[in-house]
């Protein structure tokens, strides 16, 4: 089929790639069909005739999206609508973290600005039961005792259940992009404790303290435990000890 011609609708030649251009197509016709996460997209076929281009230039264009996570493609099956992922951010920081070891205080500097708003947030949208989900965290990692890799996993989960609970799809993508960075920092963090023959005791008790204040519905005290946490976190990790 030429690329040159088609239906009235089809795309007019520019500079622009048609795999780019028939990409944001698509990402129009799912944002306008309300597709969601599962639903299929019509065939490459249907898809190809609607833009008057090849069905060389849909897969072309599949390809980009499947690359970005809009979408997941499925051998001998049409493609699917996928949960919006930030995979481009995700490598971003995977790459600027193993490039740069010294990048983990700007990571918690980042912490420091979105989960402290976040934790305000949640503290006024967060429903009981993910209040109980969180506090069902904590218990179990107090009960992992040094577990290194059952507290990494427990208090990443507790921190994205905070972000999550603030109900703000762009706080979740962010930190859905920095969930590899943010494990590795744990690792570190909890590594770098018992070197220094310290025990999560203080942590622990953060931790406590933060789910209190997301209990009361106060923001700015929610926000301050966030802070507080996250600044001895900070401190942690520059060696300053504690004030």
């Amino acid at each position: 089929m030429p690329e040159s011609s088609g239906p009235a609708g089809a795309l007019p030649r520019d500079r622009e790639p048609l795999g780019t251009r028939v990409a944001a197509l698509i990402t129009e016709h799912i944002g306008r069909h309300g597709l969601a996460d599962g639903d299929e997209l019509p065939s490459e076929a249907k898809l190809a005739e609607e833009y008057g281009v090849s069905q060389r230039i849909v897969r072309d264009a599949l390809r980009a999206l499947s690359q970005q996570g809009v979408i997941r493609t499925r051998q001998g099956k049409r493609a699917v609508v996928s949960e919006l992922r930030p995979v481009a951010v995700h490598s971003y920081f995977k790459l600027a973290m193993e490039a740069d070891g010294s990048a983990i205080d700007e990571l918690i500097e980042l912490r420091l600005a979105l989960e402290t708003k976040a934790a305000g947030l949640a503290a006024t949208r967060i429903s009981p039961e993910e209040l109980e989900r969180l506090r069902s965290l904590l218990d179990e990692a107090e009960q992992a005792g040094d577990d290194l890799r059952g507290r990494v996993e427990l208090d990443l989960a507790f921190h994205i259940g905070i972000v999550k609970a603030a109900r703000n799809r762009f706080f979740s993508g962010v930190i859905e992009a920095l969930s590899d960075v943010l494990a590795t920092e744990r690792e570190r963090g909890k590594e770098l404790t018992e070197i220094l023959g310290e025990s999560h005791a203080e942590s622990d008790a953060e931790h406590r303290a933060l789910l209190l204040g997301l209990g009361t519905g106060d923001a700015a005290l929610a926000e301050q435990q966030m802070r507080t946490h996250l600044e001895r976190v900070q401190r942690t990790f520059r060696g300053d000890g504690p004030e």
